[in-house]
């Protein structure tokens, strides 16, 4: 097991993550590629003297990079709503997210969100009861 350095002061501990510095020297790296350029036409950072010392990058890291997370489960289906997103005991109110989903999808949310929504769209179109 690796020995982490002592936390700082810094809001993400991302910087501590082995391979942090690469994959963000590399995703930087693409990021200016003149092939890039229609849709980063402004380079926001981190500065050029910034990616070649490593303490003032995993001080940028720390400071610009975080982690998100996905709720999922708070508003089950079943206990909570029914199989087209209305809140039960509260006319008009429907959840149409993936907190209405018992467990986190194995892929990134955003797909099974969008489906979700579709759905209980379609189910408000259709007047589904």
């Amino acid at each position: 097991m690796p020995e982490w350095p002592a936390p700082s002061s810094a809001r993400c501990p991302n910087s501590r993550i082995p391979g942090t510095r690469s994959w963000s020297r590399s995703g930087i790296g693409r990021a200016g590629w003149t092939g890039c350029s229609p849709v980063s036409r402004v380079f926001l950072g981190p500065a050029p003297g910034t990616l070649a010392d490593d303490r003032a990058l995993d001080a940028w890291i720390a400071d610009h990079l975080g982690t998100a997370q996905h709720t999922c489960g708070t508003v089950p289906m079943g206990p909570a709503v029914d199989q087209y997103g209305r809140v039960h005991r509260i006319a008009g109110l429907r959840v149409a997210d993936t907190s209405i989903l018992p467990d986190a999808p194995v892929r990134g949310p955003a797909a099974t969100a969008v489906l979700i929504g579709e759905l209980v769209a379609d189910a408000m179109r259709r007047a589904l009861t």
